[in-house]
């Protein structure tokens, strides 16, 4: 059949997701360029080490987090959409899926990042005379929030690399997927080690994703939120009546 050998044709799904992320795109980039410019010149215009200036720190950081998705993960997934096929090598494949979840890793980072700073801020206001420089606090949170995003990344310049799907063929069509897609292809070369393609290699993988990029944060945010409303409540009460 003829129509093995050639690529699949666009889905209405293909569609849609070029129409979404087209108007992310669009509405995204300016709006975080404008909240970055406010937040720099917020910063500029408050006291350097006083607890709104490290929250404004905090949220510079998110929002250079979203422009790093919106640049370095929606930008080349419409191209990708658009041309239906990856065009920008294997070493491009590496970069785009690493840089990528990268970002992912730190905006959940940052956020937890702020979910501390408002605990630690809520705690220190509740014990006279314990002041911190808060410059060099919140430099504390952010520079490790940074390192374990792009360590928690790596395996992504492991994982994923191209592939021609349609190598048995006389035509091509060169995709970016990871090593368990590709394993199951009828294309596939097998260049990488038999316990690697394994499914509990590929369950470890996926499952601590969703640790790092969801679960964990939640958790560090329920905890922290639950915490501050625990001793603001505990103040409230102990506070007299009129």
């Amino acid at each position: 059949d003829t129509n093995l050998d050639l690529p699949p044709e666009r889905l209405p799904s293909d569609l849609i997701q070029l129409t979404f992320l087209l108007a992310v795109f669009l509405c995204g980039v300016p709006s975080n360029f404008l909240t970055l410019r406010r937040l720099l010149k917020l910063l500029k215009t408050t006291r350097r080490d006083s607890s709104r200036a490290a929250f404004v720190r905090l949220k510079i950081q998110l929002t250079l987090s979203d422009l790093m998705l919106l640049f370095f993960f929606v930008a080349p997934k419409l191209v990708w959409i658009i041309t239906y096929e990856w065009i920008f090598g294997d070493m491009a494949c590496k970069l785009y899926n690493y840089i990528s979840l990268a970002s992912f890793y730190l905006s959940s980072n940052i956020i937890v990042c702020i979910a501390i700073d408002r605990l630690r801020t809520v705690l220190s206001a509740l014990q006279i005379g314990k002041g911190t420089n808060r410059t060099r606090s919140v430099l504390h949170l952010i520079v490790p929030a940074w390192l374990m995003a792009f360590t928690w990344a790596a395996p992504q310049l492991v994982v994923f690399q191209t592939t021609d799907v349609l190598a048995n063929s006389s035509r091509s069509w060169i995709q970016c997927s990871d090593i368990w897609t590709i394993s199951r292809s009828p294309a596939c070369s097998r260049n990488m080690p038999c316990w690697f393609l394994t499914p509990l290699s590929q369950f470890t993988y996926e499952v601590t994703h969703l640790l790092l990029e969801f679960w964990v944060p939640l958790l560090v945010l329920l905890v922290s939120y639950g915490t501050i409303a625990a001793r603001v409540s505990q103040v409230s009460s102990m506070t007299p009546q009129a």
